[in-house]
């Protein structure tokens, strides 16, 4: 698994994420996971990738940072992100 972290300013995030839904579509990337940790002003989004090539472009577009994820591919449906945020982030708020 190739993992990225990607800092986004709460102000920013509902644009970002759908920037980042309609990335994912016109490349065919197909992220394993999603994870969000929420700050006062920012929320840390991680996004595991199977394919090295893909989680570099995507670290490259939205200025993220590459990690080897210790999470292994899962035979499961990856979550879209709109599904995957935790109740305790509220979207709006991020706005």
């Amino acid at each position: 698994m190739h993992g990225v972290r990607v800092c986004i300013r709460a102000a920013e995030f509902s644009a970002t994420m759908t920037e980042i839904v309609r990335w994912l579509d016109a490349n065919r990337h197909k992220p394993t996971r999603y994870k969000y940790d929420h700050t006062d002003d920012a929320v840390l989004v991680t996004v595991d990738f199977p394919a090295e090539v893909a989680a570099t472009a995507f670290a490259v577009r939205f200025d993220g940072v590459c990690y080897p994820s210790p999470q292994p591919a899962s035979a499961d449906s990856p979550q879209s992100p709109t599904q995957a945020v935790p109740p305790s982030i509220n979207v709006r708020d991020a706005r």
